[in-house]
């Protein structure tokens, strides 16, 4: 109890509240993964699967904390979860906020592992550790975002011309290793392309690109002008005209209109905000060019994507472990899937919801 002589031991904890006004980035990554992909036979390079339940775990962390995360981004096995500056969770505590988002995201891989592994009894628990660090503006988390993409395709093409030569090449790990020691971007392109008939550029998006988390609107907004527009002039001049004739009474209806006048536009505003954070989309899209952070002339949002991969998708999807990307990677979107309900249902990162971007802005800061 509080009260006890032992109480004193309390003030060891050393408090670890990060400053306010500036943003928060929790990346978490596979503990020992080399290993637990080997044990659970993942597929080389990439395993649809295992990044399914990756972004699936992730958007169980975006939903638990929805107001406090507006941006994640995820890729192999790792994930970069954004809060905002204005975030009081946990009154800003390092550790606190750090522990809880680790271990939300593990017990949702766990969770979920059947969903996504009907087939692969786990066999081994698998473990995630994590870091907060401090951003101080806009423009440094929007690099830190282009830094972990970036870092993304720089894996995934030498990963991809890896496997080829292993897996369709006849060569070793370790002769594969070598054969790839110095060489640049354009030296990989060739050697899928001359080789083994790959256009890397052709390959999925979720394994170029990785895997963007963002809540964004709940519906289109309307654009002003119109009927509307004319109604409102015409109601505020009626009630610019006074109605009481004594003049101290005008003056407090007056006062008593602009304090509802403000509490309604209080009220408005609550309800766009909550608007703009509506929909968790999952996307494989580009997210260090200019086009995701700049918002476009109408916001409207076509279709989103389901927050979460349907039960019925996984089932058909996952009995086949979501064929290699190599050998089928010039299949259409078409050509591979089947249409259920909107949504590819047999491979869900083709979804064209995933593939739309344009125009977000930068309204995934909002505070």
């Amino acid at each position: 109890m509080a009260g006890t002589k032992f109480a004193y031991v309390r003030n060891f904890e050393l408090p670890d509240s990060v400053i306010p006004s500036v943003y928060l980035v929790v990346r978490i990554d596979g503990k020992g993964f080399h290993k637990f992909s080997a044990s659970h036979s993942f597929l080389k390079p990439n395993d649809p699967a295992a990044l399914e339940l990756m972004n699936e775990s992730a958007r169980y962390v975006m939903a638990s904390l929805k107001g406090h995360i507006s941006l994640a981004f995820g890729e192999s096995d790792e994930y970069s979860f954004l809060l905002r500056k204005s975030t009081t969770l946990y009154n800003r505590r390092n550790s606190k906020i750090t522990t809880h988002i680790v271990s939300l995201f593990t017990s949702a891989y766990v969770f979920n592992w059947n969903r996504f592994f009907p087939d692969t009894p786990l066999k081994m628990p698998p473990s995630f550790d994590g870091r907060m660090v401090v951003y101080p503006n806009e423009q440094v988390v929007r690099d830190y975002f282009s830094w972990r993409q970036a870092d993304t395709h720089i894996n995934n093409l030498y990963n991809t011309t890896f496997w080829a030569l292993v897996l369709q090449g006849g060569l070793t790990e370790q002769e594969a290793t070598k054969r790839l020691e110095g060489t640049v971007s354009a030296e990989k392109h060739e050697i899928l392309h001359e080789q083994f008939g790959i256009n890397y550029d052709r390959l999925e998006a979720m394994f170029r690109k990785g895997t963007t988390l963002v809540w964004t609107h709940a519906q289109a907004q309307t654009i002003g002008g119109g009927i509307d527009a004319e109604e409102d002039d015409a109601s505020d001049a009626e009630q610019a005209k006074p109605v009481l004739t004594n003049a101290k009474d005008e003056k407090l209806r007056i006062k008593i209109q602009a304090k509802r006048a403000a509490k309604q536009a209080k009220k408005q505003e609550k309800k766009e905000r909550k608007n703009l954070t509506g929909v968790l989309r999952t996307l494989h899209c580009d997210i260090i060019g200019d086009e995701f952070w700049t918002p476009a002339a109408s916001e409207a949002v076509s279709t989103a994507a389901p927050a979460s991969v349907p039960a019925s998708a996984l089932t058909s999807a996952t009995s086949s472990r979501w064929e290699s990307s190599i050998g089928d990677s010039e299949k259409t979107a078409t050509e591979a899937t089947v249409a259920d309900g909107g949504m590819t249902s047999s491979r869900p990162w083709k979804d064209p919801a995933r593939l739309q971007v344009a125009g977000l802005g930068t309204s995934v800061f909002l505070d």
